[in-house]
């Protein structure tokens, strides 16, 4: 049986006796058991899909009712994976990934930034409820129609009023002190529309938007042209060019 905590908000948690918590969005979700992430989702939803590119977690696309999401598991990178793929250790349940990005998340969808709308997140605990050892999970609502930057540049060109669009998008997180830690071409999608929305806060955090203590920002963007070059080589056509950074930046810097 689940405990259940509901605050002023519409932000809601429920808890279970063995170990797990979950934090969600109770007028997204109605009364769901503390396990619905770490093991009950893929059965319960209407439809899921796996998805293969981007990232190194497992994440499915899922049909929750009325809901359709990304389900996302939190998985280690680097050399650390190979002895250990998806552990983390914490006391608190605030100091967790999933529940900082989802906070995270939370904060920034109600300040009107381009994200997708947190539905939940939880942990669970193993190999006992106190343990601080734990599994991580997010569910977060899946964006219409969009395709990552690095999948677009992959089949075509685009022109500068797109470029600047994505310049404009990242100056209005820094602008709010949004200091995201992997940003890179799959973590950028576009409508058919050219609207941009930035994905993938694991890590992130809000960060001094002070002129002094700006270095992050233009780390932050060193880090998205890397990966943008790093593609560039992997593809035998990848339309990205330095004209196309002149642009991004000449509109980031407006």
């Amino acid at each position: 049986m689940s405990q259940k905590h509901i605050n002023q908000s519409n932000e809601s948690y429920c808890t279970d006796k063995k170990g797990c918590f979950l934090l969600y969005d109770s007028e997204l979700l109605r009364s769901p058991e503390a396990s619905l992430l770490s093991r009950d989702i893929l059965k319960q939803a209407d439809n899921y899909q796996l998805i293969t590119s981007g990232g190194r977690g497992q994440a499915w696309f899922v049909e929750l009712g009325e809901i359709s999401a990304v389900y996302r598991k939190y998985m280690r990178g680097g050399l650390v994976a190979r002895l250990n793929r998806q552990t983390y250790i914490s006391l608190s349940h605030e100091n967790t990934r999933s529940i900082k990005e989802w906070r995270l998340l939370q904060w920034m969808f109600k300040q009107g930034l381009p994200v997708p709308r947190p539905v939940a997140a939880s942990i669970c605990r193993y190999p006992f409820s106190y343990s601080p050892l734990y599994h991580a999970q997010i569910l977060i609502e899946r964006l219409p129609d969009v395709e990552t930057l690095d999948y677009i540049l992959s089949q075509q060109e685009i022109e500068d009023n797109v470029w600047q669009a994505v310049g404009q998008c990242i100056r209005r997180f820094h602008n709010a002190g949004v200091y995201h830690a992997d940003l890179n071409a799959n973590n950028i999608l576009l409508n058919a529309q050219s609207t941009v929305y930035l994905i993938d806060f694991d890590k992130g955090e809000l960060r001094d938007d002070q002129p002094e203590n700006a270095l992050w920002k233009e780390e932050n963007l060193q880090r998205l042209k890397r990966s943008l070059v790093k593609q560039q080589s992997i593809h035998q056509q990848y339309y990205f060019n330095e004209d196309n950074w002149q642009q991004l930046l000449k509109a980031y810097a407006e």
